[in-house]
């Protein structure tokens, strides 16, 4: 568990239902500095060699126009970059068949870019600029991104065993999500006999995460344990290598020291997985939209 409130964390432990709670290590990970992320990162790896599954849940939501220490819209930042710059720094230890599951949410079908017109997304189309901020859209934003990077590694683990996921749990799940502003915990609150418990909830991205029903698949987006389309502008698979593509150069300005991992695996790879990928028209017609 990597959680900015470590004392929060190690209570949840407690509470938890696992047999042997000795067998949860915590890390502290504030997703508003990448440095933070850089740190836990590298704690994770010294201590493990390999991971089975990732489940990437953490969000803000409600929160006005903030930036993080990095310069960046908070929203953004810890819904979605933090989280997979995290996942960059520990892809070498990921298991063969491991599972990645980012939770996600049906908002994210309430953007309207007009792709025709945007010949590549800027910083600003990410990370709101203040006179164009709400909170809400700075949330459908970064839940985009998680879809897109979800078919992005869905590329790029293409002829592996490696599995990437996208999980929405439920709308107006009463967790700590809401916190940030009355008028929105008041809501959750009034549609508290209308929506699903947070165990409810969670059974969706567990169902992504550990199900033997989706071994051999990938790229796929569920709700209610079910697979569904996701918005047209989610399955531009073009656009998803633009905004991984941002998402690098983002970082590279921001990390000192950056390694492009996920760039050179890519490389060493791209005779050896791409051009057998290549062959399948099925493939290639998916993945070249």
């Amino acid at each position: 568990m990597a959680c900015r409130n470590t004392y929060a964390a190690k209570l949840a432990v407690k509470d938890s239902i696992c047999e042997n709670d000795s067998k949860i290590s915590v890390y502290e990970i504030n997703l508003t500095s990448l440095s933070s992320v850089k740190k836990c990162s590298e704690n994770v790896l010294k201590q493990h060699s390999k991971i089975d599954i990732v489940i990437l849940n953490a969000a803000v939501f409600g929160l006005p126009w903030t930036l993080t220490e990095d310069g960046l819209e908070t929203a953004f930042q810890v819904n979605y970059l933090s989280q997979y710059y995290l996942l960059m720094r520990i892809e070498k230890i990921l298991a063969p068949n491991a599972r990645v599951v980012f939770t996600s949410s049906e908002s994210h079908r309430n953007i309207n870019w007009n792709m025709d017109k945007i010949l590549a997304p800027t910083i600003d189309h990410l990370s709101i600029p203040k006179d164009e901020y709400t909170s809400i859209r700075a949330y459908n934003i970064s839940k985009l991104c998680g879809i897109l990077a979800m078919h992005y590694l869905g590329y790029r683990w293409l002829n592996s065993n490696k599995a990437v996921f996208c999980a929405h749990p439920g709308s107006f799940i009463k967790t700590r999500l809401c916190r940030n502003w009355w008028v929105y915990e008041a809501l959750y609150t009034s549609m508290l006999p209308f929506s699903k418990t947070v165990r409810q909830a969670a059974s969706t991205v567990i169902y992504c995460a550990t199900s033997p029903d989706l071994n051999g698949l990938s790229a796929l987006y569920f709700k209610d344990c079910k697979r569904c389309d996701e918005s047209d502008l989610a399955k531009d698979t073009h656009l998803s290598f633009r905004v991984n593509d941002l998402t690098r150069e983002i970082l590279r300005e921001r990390v000192p020291d950056f390694k492009d991992t996920f760039r050179g695996n890519e490389l060493r790879n791209v005779g050896e997985e791409v051009k057998e990928a290549i062959d399948h028209n099925t493939l290639v017609s998916h993945y070249s939209n």
